[in-house]
């Protein structure tokens, strides 16, 4: 149904990049500010980063890691600390940014009237952004989609206004420009090398306008001029934007140990990549927009129809509902542009509806959860589908040149949150841009475990970019010195086997990449005279404690973090060994050794979880990280059944918000996720409202502050946590369901062990579930302390209802 769960409206222009609507291909991004009078659209291509791929290991550290490592065992932490800042930090200390491939604007004329009627919109259901307005009496409307499977961006702009449209539209990189100008006959470019020895970019604008069918259509005109291409009195115009670089073809290189060679280049840019961009376009101009407009849909949708979401959607009249259903006009050939209808529950914006949660009503909070969930589905098909990279720390979308973090991969906990609902949520193809990047950081990983602590295997620290750089990144105390990077991504591999039960790639792929993480500890681990295994040094990302000695510090033997990421590693792996009925090989019996002696889950004196092996101060009780809470989520060693370790749990989470805690997006996201595997659903419905109040912008971004989108996927993790369970063994319906969520369903979620269901339930009571397994198997259902084995057969679909 057509309505305010897929549809996210506004009534003004965006004022800064963050504030505009974004749309996405997973490989080209754009953000729509809707400005009238000179629109600035703001894009991205994924693979544009600044420079080139940069050996940055220190060369002095694998010297001194010992050292450090005896100064830690004797609580000189400042020392220790000292000593790994010069020795252990990476020379230069930072990596790269990621940048936008540019500004394309739209400069119109007879559009300095006022404007009314304005709204801007984005279409969840079809992937379609669209700007309305009235100028001096005339209707216009810009409709934009970035296509998939022809690799464009393409905007159609339309009017009834007499002397119908003229625009021109222009690519700028200010304040990097290089070159600009004319790449084909109808076509204007943007390009450059990013940086020395960085991709080449080329980004291309190609225009094609429709003449007026009146007294007026003799002055209509189109074509280029400088490095602009233009239309003027046009009934219609179609803008085709298509850009790229040359990654893969570096990156091939490098695979196959090569010295990288561009070949022929014509005024800067490589021929091939002249030809692929000018290819890309013409190819986009003879299919037509209604053309990429149609394939755009029904590609989307097969992805995003599959899982749905509603709550207390039976409250809607079948009036309101009816008024949902209506569709603004075709604007081709129309005599009028109709503005598109507001909301069913009463014309609210964006603006309006915001405004109403933050000043505390809850009143369409049902509304909101559902809009987040679908507006999260839209942004991983748009930012992680079909594509090289995954999800960054922006998503797809970034306006700045340097942007905050570099706009990079932090895998200390944002990419893997980024990534936590799309098996869940039925986008597992989603998920493997992922995978690729842990590959491309394969090999240096492996090199930065030799250099740099003399181990073999592969590891990777806080932060990743474009080249796959698994180096210590930064210079500050709390975040550098942490190698558990690629440890904690090599989980989702197995996740992805998980749900899919994908067995080739299992072999092929998640149990290699697994190895070579867990090879990295063999040698990285010491071991104490009680036998048990640390790692260190490291940190639990971005927390200080105070020592005995009273020292300040964040450089750290075996963080709780660190031993839990490492046990949920062991055991995905030894589960695999068994899956592929290796169970008595030696390296099932050494791993298990390994697992067993790893710092088990401690409780401190006051009944929470330690953050550190020895239980030491914080200095900041109400720290945004919560990582020592990782075996609660996204791990499971914590659950219901660990009695006490669940209750020390809740007192751990208790304590972090007593003091402050969740006070950014993607922490307030966790904490969510914390309280539903927690099973209390008071504060798991409290939180998901204060992360709306706090934390979201009007146009539904996540803000850290700044903008990040992790915490809009977090938040669609919390709500499907909310709703079923399966990591703990089984499977639990309406875990920490809200009293406010009265009735509802969830449809198409994923669930472990290749698990389909469809869930629904009224007046706070699970009605049905419909289960649907990709292989037979047996599951245990729970609900509301009551059991249920269930027996599937392969493809074969099972109701099931507790009495």
């Amino acid at each position: 149904m057509y309505s305010s769960y897929h549809t996210i409206r506004l009534e003004k222009a965006a004022r800064k990049w963050d504030d505009g609507l974004p749309i996405g291909n997973g490989r080209i991004g754009a953000m729509i500010m809707g400005k009238v009078n000179e629109e600035t659209i703001f894009v991205n291509e994924e693979t544009l980063w600044f420079g080139p791929l940069r050996k940055r290991t220190n060369p002095d550290g694998r010297e001194q890691v010992g050292k450090i490592r005896e100064l830690l065992l004797k609580g000189e932490v400042e020392e220790a600390a000292f000593l790994s800042k010069m020795a252990m930090t990476s020379t230069p200390k930072y990596n790269n940014p990621f940048q936008p491939a540019g500004d394309l604007r739209l400069c119109f004329m007879r559009h300095q009237g006022k404007a009314s009627n304005y709204s801007r919109e984005l279409d969840l259901d079809q992937a379609l952004g669209k700007v309305f307005y009235t100028i001096d009496g005339a209707d216009y409307q810009r409709e934009h989609l970035i296509s998939s499977s022809y690799n464009v961006m393409a905007i159609r702009l339309t009017t009834n206004h007499p002397q119908g449209i003229t625009i021109s539209a222009n690519m700028s990189r200010k304040p990097f420009e290089e070159f600009t100008g004319k790449i084909a006959q109808e076509t204007v470019g943007n390009w450059g090398r990013n940086g020395d020895q960085g991709v080449h970019y080329l980004t291309g604008v190609r225009l094609k306008a429709v003449p007026l069918e009146n007294e007026n259509a003799e002055h209509f005109e189109e074509g280029c001029m400088g490095d602009f291409v233009y239309a003027k009195n046009a009934k219609e115009v179609v803008i085709y934007l298509t850009t790229g670089t040359d990654f893969a073809e570096i990156q091939q290189a490098m695979e196959e140990d090569r010295d990288y060679d561009f070949g022929p280049c014509t005024k800067h840019c490589p021929d091939f990549l002249l030809e692929r961009i000018n290819q890309t376009l013409t190819n986009a101009v003879e299919a037509g927009y209604e053309k990429i407009k149609k394939v755009h849909v029904e590609e989307y949708q097969a992805l995003y129809h599959r899982f749905s979401l509603e709550i207390n959607t039976d409250e809607v009249s079948p009036e309101a509902a009816g008024e949902a259903i209506k569709k603004s006009d075709d604007l081709t050939g129309k005599e009028s542009i109709g503005n598109p209808i507001r909301d069913s529950y009463g014309n609210f914006f964006m603006e309006t509806l915001m405004e109403e949660i933050r000043s505390g009503s809850g009143k369409r909070m049902a509304e909101l959860t559902q809009l987040l969930v679908n507006y999260a589905r839209y942004l991983m098909i748009a930012s992680s589908y079909r594509c090289l990279l995954p999800s960054n720390l922006q998503g797809l979308w970034n306006g700045s040149y340097e942007p905050p973090w570099q706009s990079q991969y932090t895998i200390n906990i944002n990419t893997e949150m980024n990534y936590w609902f799309v098996e869940k949520a039925n986008l597992s193809e989603c998920h493997l841009p992922l995978f690729e990047h842990v590959k491309r950081m394969l090999p240096n990983g492996r090199q930065t475990a030799k250099d740099l602590y003399g181990c073999e295997g592969f590891c990777a620290h806080h932060n990743t970019n474009l080249w796959g750089c698994t180096d210590l990144e930064g210079i500050f105390d709390a975040s550098p010195f942490w190698p558990m990077g690629a440890a904690w991504l090599s989980l989702h591999l197995y996740e992805h086997y998980a749900f899919t039960k994908d067995k080739e790639f299992l072999t092929q792929t998640a149990m290699p990449i697994m190895r070579e993480a867990i090879r990295f500890f063999e040698g990285y681990l010491y071991e104490t005279p009680e036998g048990l295994l640390l790692t260190g040094p490291s940190l639990s990302p971005e927390n200080t404690y105070r020592s005995e000695a009273g020292q300040k510090g964040a450089l750290c033997m075996a963080p709780t973090m660190d031993s839990s990421i490492l046990r949920a590693l062991l055991t995905d792996y030894l589960e695999g060994l068994a899956v592929l009925k290796e169970e008595t090989s030696k390296d099932f019996l050494m791993l298990t050794e390994m697992r067993d002696k790893l710092v088990p889950l401690q409780i401190g004196s006051d009944g929470r979880i330690l953050e550190w092996y020895q239980e030491y101060e914080e200095t900041e009780p109400g720290h945004r990280h919560i990582s020592h809470m990782f075996a609660l989520h996204p791990g499971f060693e914590i659950t219901e059944d660990t009695k006490v370790l669940f209750e020390a749990a809740k007192r751990t989470i208790d304590f972090r918000l007593e003091h402050g805690g969740g006070h950014t997006g993607w922490s307030k996201a966790w904490l969510c996720c914390f309280m539903a595997r927690l099973k209390r659903p008071e504060d798991f419905y409290n939180n998901l409202f204060q992360m709306m109040q706090k934390c979201i912008q009007d146009n539904l971004l996540d803000v850290h502050p700044p903008f990040q989108i992790d915490g809009n996927f977090g938040f669609a993790e919390a709500v499907i946590e909310g709703i079923v369970q399966s990591h703990a063994g089984y499977i639990e319906l309406l875990p920490a369901l809200p009293k406010e969520w009265r009735s509802g369903s969830l449809k198409g979620v994923v669930l472990r062990g290749g698990t389909k269901a469809d869930i629904t339930w009224e007046n706070g009571t699970l009605t049905k579930c419909v289960l649907t397994s990709i292989e037979e198997t047996e599951l245990e259902l729970r609900y509301k302390g009551k059991k249920q084995i269930v027996l599937l057969k392969k493809d074969s679909q099972v109701e099931k209802l507790f009495d």
